[in-house]
């Protein structure tokens, strides 16, 4: 087997405690699209718009290529390079027509040191898989959703073609310049005895591959007998009082709203591209007045952060702040009134 079994891509991470406050963040998150062509059952878009609607104040949207570009302009106002631009977010970035040309924008911008896309791949055709690679993707994470077309049906209420997915996949990997492919699966969408078969199927045609464990990401979501005492990589999870997110990262929804995530509750709007800078929200009042929130372990006096499960799922234990909070509160609390 050439693939590596690792969790995710990049995981060489410097201890958050000990380099915050950043001038820059690590990471942004850039949303091309929040529609997905899926439901699956683990996800808050099993649930449909109109609930989604009412549970996160969520209506699905579709980046144009504008908001895009200014987004991209304000990134390299920061003094440093993001570690990560993901072009990924609470939806399918393959069903936005522009990804490829979103692709290289950010590349030729040279704001990055890595792009990647998070994908479930029933939309990769070998012609845009070649495309992602000449626009200069890094990295493609699959979210597979089973073994076979008759799982996917069972999943996420849409049957494909999975022999053709693996083709696709097989062929990708073969003619790839540079792209990394990482396949994944949830523990959930395997049959009992399946791990072997996944591992078998794209062993030799990805770079990286892991089995994830289902956790309860979105509210209102059935997520019977899911366990709690791990993150989604395996890792024991302790309950974290503070969220460290915030600390490293930005996420931009399509009409360019800016929070200071990945979560789809929008625990605080920080503003919006066509009004605000980044750089200007990043050092703003509103993130600042957030970020103590949390050192002074008030995370649960947030709705939005009161039902979100990332601290304890996605966090790993060098972003873990719980232990340094007081001292990180002297550094971010200067001038507060709260």
């Amino acid at each position: 087997m050439k693939s590596q079994i690792k969790p995710i891509c990049g995981n060489e991470r410097v201890k958050l405690a000990q380099v915050v406050p950043l001038e820059s963040p690590f990471s942004i998150f850039i949303f091309p699209t929040t529609f997905c062509n899926f439901k699956c059952n683990y996800c808050g878009h099993s649930l449909g718009h109109a609930k989604m609607r009412e549970l996160y104040g969520f209506s699905p949207m579709t980046m144009e290529m504008p908001v895009y570009r200014k987004t991209i302009e304000q990134i390299a106002q920061f003094p440093d390079r993001l570690k990560m631009l993901s072009l990924t977010g609470h939806g399918e970035p393959l069903m936005n027509p522009r990804i490829s040309d979103m692709v290289a924008y950010a590349k030729k911008s040279g704001v990055a040191e890595r792009i990647e896309i998070i994908s479930n791949g029933a939309l990769l055709t070998k012609e845009k898989a070649i495309q992602l690679d000449e626009a200069g993707l890094d990295i493609i994470r699959i979210s597979l959703q089973g073994l076979s077309s008759e799982k996917y049906e069972q999943v996420c209420s849409v049957r494909i073609d999975f022999e053709a997915l693996v083709d696709t996949i097989r062929y990708f990997y073969e003619n790839r310049k540079k792209c990394e492919i990482f396949v994944k699966i949830m523990d959930i969408a395997l049959g009992d005895g399946e791990e072997q078969k996944f591992y078998d199927l794209f062993g030799d045609i990805s770079d990286r591959m892991h089995v994830e464990l289902c956790k309860p990401v979105y509210e209102g979501v059935n997520y019977e007998n899911v366990t709690t005492d791990t993150d989604r990589y395996g890792n024991e999870s302790k309950k974290r009082d503070v969220c460290p997110l915030c600390f490293y990262m930005l996420s931009v929804f399509p009409n360019g709203d800016v929070v200071p995530c990945d979560s789809i509750y929008k625990p605080v709007l920080l503003g919006n591209v066509s009004d605000a800078t980044l750089l200007d929200m990043w050092k703003g009042e509103t993130l600042r007045r957030f970020r103590i929130m949390h050192l002074k372990r008030k995370r649960y006096d947030n709705a939005k952060c009161s039902v979100c499960c990332a601290p304890d799922d996605v966090s790993h234990k060098e972003d873990v702040l719980d232990d340094d909070a007081s001292g990180l509160l002297l550094k971010f609390d200067e001038g507060c009134r709260t």
